[in-house]
This record gives structure tokens, sequence and C-alpha cells, in this order.
């Protein structure tokens, strides 16, 4: 887990989308943080997370994807804030 990975699931959970219907498109999330990143960059750590299991897909808003964060994403995230 890197910063950015940390701050795509953090706005996931603070964004409330939790599951299929309340899910974010790249460009909300993108847009709910400054990174100084390009979409593409923050798709990319997307699908990884999605790989793993700590992000699932959302019903499409238009033409777009949508993202949620997966229990297994929460408690990654849980881990990652208790770490010292």
């Amino acid at each position: 887990m890197n910063r950015l990975g940390f701050i795509i699931l953090s706005i996931l959970r603070t964004g409330e989308a939790t599951n299929r219907l309340s899910s974010m498109t790249v460009k909300e999330i993108a847009a709910s943080e400054d990174f100084g990143l390009k979409e593409n960059t923050i798709f990319k750590k997307i699908k990884d997370f999605e790989k793993s299991g700590y992000i699932g897909r959302g019903l499409k808003e238009g033409r777009a994807d949508t993202y949620f964060i997966t229990p297994e994403g929460c408690e990654c995230l849980e881990k990652e804030r208790g770490k010292k």
C-alpha cells in the first residue's frame, strides 16, 4: 500500500461509496482531493485494487465506470491507519 492507494480508499469510504449503488467515478475521486495526479494514474491504481479485492465495480454513470470500497478494502484501510 502506498500513499495514493491509501488516499483513494479513504476517499471512497468518506464519500460513502460502499456498494454498487453508491459508487464514484474516477473523475469524482480525482476531484475530491487535489493529488496533482492525472485521472489515468488514479485509474491504474483502482484497477490494481480491483484485482486484489479492495475495490469493486459499481453501476455505470452514463458511459463511465464507477467504483466502491469493499469490506476487504475497509479492513485494509483500518490496518494501515493502525500502523505506526
